[in-house]
């Protein structure tokens, strides 16, 4: 009877054993799916964020590239109406010497006619 039970005994600690490894190696292999799901997850993600970063990159050098032409395009505009604004005072200045020459003039011709009546 003890022999029995000692046998009996045995069979279920080699069952249990069974079991245990069994169970040991689903959850291993599982473990191992799932470390190897969120490495391929965290391989995607990353190769999205690099992917990303680069097309910032590169829309960065565009931008920079286009503000240096606006730039560029600013000062030559700058440079164009402080030219346009020389002319103004130029003819400004033409005219103040045009209406300075007329009122010259019209003195001369009085002062002649002044004369030319005196005579």
């Amino acid at each position: 009877m003890l022999s029995r039970l000692v046998r009996e005994h045995n069979q279920k600690q080699q069952v249990i054993k069974r079991n245990n490894e069994q169970l040991r190696k689903e959850a291993t292999q599982a473990v191992g799916e799932l470390t190897d799901c969120l490495a391929d997850t965290l391989n995607e993600r990353v190769s999205s964020i690099f992917k990303t970063q680069r097309e910032i990159e590169a829309e960065a050098r565009r931008l920079s590239a286009h503000s240096a032409k606006f730039s560029k395009q600013t000062k030559q505009w700058l440079n164009m109406l402080d030219g346009v604004n020389s002319a103004l005072k130029e003819l400004g200045d033409v005219q103040n010497w045009a209406e300075v020459i007329e009122r010259d003039m019209r003195e001369i011709a009085m002062t002649l006619e002044f004369v030319h009546k005196g005579e």
